[in-house]
């Protein structure tokens, strides 16, 4: 082939693909026919934009670096605790009460609206993450979920499940309902998930670390358009790494989860700082909390005496968090 065919061949490739994928499906002969055939869709993408991409209003710039926190409350923090299991080989959480006091108290400090809920079914847990996903949310800064109860992975495809009161959900339902495409109330602000479950069996007896001592002791008139990503905003902690468990304690001042007291502790005290520290260095002060301050006490003869846990963070924030 002659370089003026290969120029003209590197000419007609889009600019960008799928890292190591074909093309598209949209591209597709089978996916083009399938459109055909249903009219209806075309009245959807002539309503929400270019293959259906809905739009929801910001008042942020797209490269700001911190999300606006101008309203109080700052928006809702949803509370769920789970104490009582229909299931007998789960064992009761007696600190969920507890634990759901402390984090109400901290994101109550933080100006956010708390709703508490106890022991819900599975079907009442949906039920109540699909109402709150359509109600307004256009006069909040953020939305908050604080999940405590027990917690499950299917090894076969390391899929995690939480427990309600009666059965089990895929942990995602907990954040599914709030992405951008299905909460345009939320589109563009910080969605955040604490998870107080177990992630798994393994055992974490840690690393002694010795310290080596060397030498002596605007605003704008203008209108402006920009995409985000419809899982964009988001930020997941889960009390421990995937694999391992989340522990409870009666020791340190600690009387309940050990993830939740220094999350809540931590957020508490900073809400009466001034200026407040971002949300990052404060989840980090959190992490660095559990991983150093706890370790567990149960006993030589259990597996898992003298054991550490380390929080895990997933995020897709775009910007700071300042409260």
């Amino acid at each position: 082939m002659s370089s003026g065919d290969d120029a003209a061949r590197a000419e007609a490739q889009p600019n960008d693909g799928r890292d190591g994928g074909n093309q598209g499906l949209a591209d597709t002969t089978e996916n083009t026919s399938a459109e055909a055939e249903e009219p209806a869709k075309a009245e959807e993408v002539a309503k929400n934009g270019f293959r259906g991409r809905p739009t929801a209003y910001t008042e942020v710039d797209g490269l700001s670096e911190r999300y606006p926190m101008n309203h109080r409350p700052r928006g809702s923090a949803l509370i769920f605790a789970h104490s009582k299991f229909d299931n007998k080989s789960l064992n009761p959480r007696p600190c969920a009460a507890h634990d759901a006091e402390i984090a109400r108290a901290a994101f109550k400090a933080l100006d956010f609206k708390p709703e508490v809920f106890f022991d819900l079914t599975r079907n009442e847990l949906l039920r109540e993450l699909q109402a709150v996903s359509k109600r307004d949310h256009s006069g909040s800064d953020a939305f908050a979920i604080v999940f405590m109860s027990h917690g499950e992975v299917k090894t076969r495809n390391n899929m995690e499940f939480v427990w309600a009161k009666d059965d089990k959900i895929p942990t995602k339902e907990l954040w599914i309902n709030f992405t951008a495409e299905r909460c345009a109330g939320l589109a563009g602000k910080p969605k955040l998930y604490f998870i107080q479950a177990c992630r798994g069996p393994d055992v974490d007896k840690g690393v002694n670390m010795s310290r080596a001592v060397r030498g002596m002791a605007v605003q704008t008139d203008s209108i402006e358009e920009y995409v985000i990503p419809i899982h964009a905003d988001q930020l997941v902690m889960w009390a421990s790494y995937p694999g391992f468990p989340a522990f409870t304690s009666k020791r340190k001042g600690i009387q309940g989860s050990v993830f939740i007291h220094y999350l809540a502790e931590n957020l508490k005290d900073y809400a009466n700082t001034s200026p407040r520290p971002s949300l990052s260095s404060i989840l980090l002060k959190v992490s660095r909390e559990v991983a150093v301050l706890y370790e567990t006490d149960i006993g030589s003869d259990n597996q898992y005496h003298e054991n550490k846990q380390v929080p895990y963070i997933h995020s897709t924030l775009l910007r700071e968090i300042y409260f």
